[in-house]
C-alpha cells in the first residue's frame, strides 16, 4: 500500500474561507482520503478527511480549500489499495515577510518579532508525518511518498514587484526540497490569486505574474489558474466552495501535466 502525501501550504484561500461546502454531500471524501490535522482534537493523528480540514493555526469557522477537491481527483487514478494523506499547513492573512490578520511569515530563515515562521512549522509537520509511518499511535500509512505540494498564497504580498516576490517564492520551493529530501521530486504547484482580487487590487499583478511564471524558473513546478470571475463570497478575495472545486481541478490538471 502506498500513501500519497499531499502537502497544502498558504494563507486563507488555501485554508478555505467559505461556508457553502457540503461535507456530507458533493464534498464528502472517498474513505481512502485521510488527513493529518495540525490543530483541534485530532492533531497529530491520521484520521479520515472531512471538510473543513484542521491545519496549523486554523481559525474558526474554517472552510473548504483546494486540497480536498484535488485529492478526490487524484483518488480516481490510484489503485484501490492506495491512500491519500492531506497535510494542511495554512494560516489566513500571512505573507512572506509580513502579515495581516493572523501572525505568521513564510520566508525560510526570516524572523519577525511576534510572528511564527510558518515554513519552519511546515518542515516540522511534514517530518512528523514521514517519521510516523507505520506508527500505530498515529495511524498506519504504509509506504509514504510525497505526491505533490500545493501552494496558495500572495494576497498579503499584494503590491510587491514580480522579481521580489518571485525570489521569495523560489526560496520556499528550493529550501523545501532541500530540507525534505522526499519532496525533491514532487511537483510543487502554485495557485493563482482569485481574478476578483486582481480586479479589485491591480497592484497585485506582480505577485500574480510571479506565481504564473514559477514553471519558467524552477523545474518540476506547475501553475493552477484561478476560477472565473464571480467565484468569491466577499466581492474580491475568498473563494466559494464551487470556486475551490474548480481550483482543485485546476491543481490536478497541472499535476497531471507534470507527471504524465
Amino acid at each position: 500500500m502506498t500513501t500519497h502525501i499531499v502537502v497544502l501550504l498558504g494563507q486563507s484561500n488555501a485554508n478555505g474561507s467559505n461556508t457553502d461546502f457540503e461535507p456530507d454531500g458533493r464534498d464528502a471524501r472517498d474513505p481512502r482520503i485521510l488527513t493529518f490535522p495540525g490543530s483541534g482534537p485530532d492533531a497529530g493523528r491520521i484520521v479520515p478527511a472531512r471538510e473543513p480540514l484542521a491545519p496549523i493555526g486554523a481559525h474558526p469557522p474554517g472552510g473548504m480549500g483546494p486540497a480536498g477537491p484535488f485529492a478526490s481527483h487524484l483518488a480516481e487514478t490510484l489503485p484501490d489499495e492506495d491512500r491519500i494523506l492531506i497535510v494542511p499547513i495554512t494560516m489566513g492573512g500571512t505573507g512572506m515577510r509580513g502579515h495581516g490578520s493572523y501572525a505568521g511569515v513564510w520566508l525560510p530563515g526570516f524572523e519577525k518579532e511576534g510572528a511564527p515562521n510558518l515554513f519552519d512549522a511546515a518542515i516540522a509537520q511534514i517530518s512528523a508525518v514521514l517519521d510516523a509511518a507505520d506508527d500505530p499511535r498515529v495511524g498506519v500509512i504504509g509506504d509514504p511518498r510525497i505526491a505533490a505540494v500545493l501552494w496558495h498564497q500572495g494576497e498579503s504580498d499584494g503590491g510587491r514587484e514580480e522579481a521580489d516576490y518571485a525570489a521569495d517564492l523560489d526560496l520556499v520551493v528550493t529550501e523545501l526540497r532541500r530540507r525534505i529530501p522526499e519532496a525533491a521530486d514532487a511537483p510543487f504547484i502554485a495557485g493563482q490569486l482569485p481574478r476578483d482580487r486582481l480586479r479589485a487590487f491591480p497592484d497585485h499583478q506582480g505577485v500574480c505574474d510571479a506565481l504564473r511564471r514559477l514553471p519558467e524558473r524552477i523545474p518540476n513546478t506547475g501553475f493552477a489558474d484561478a476560477p472565473p470571475l464571480g467565484h468569491v463570497n466577499d466581492g474580491s478575495t475568498h473563494l466559494t466552495a464551487e470556486g475551490q472545486r474548480l481550483l482543485g481541478a485546476n491543481y490536478f490538471a497541472a499535476y497531471r501535466e507534470l507527471v504524465g
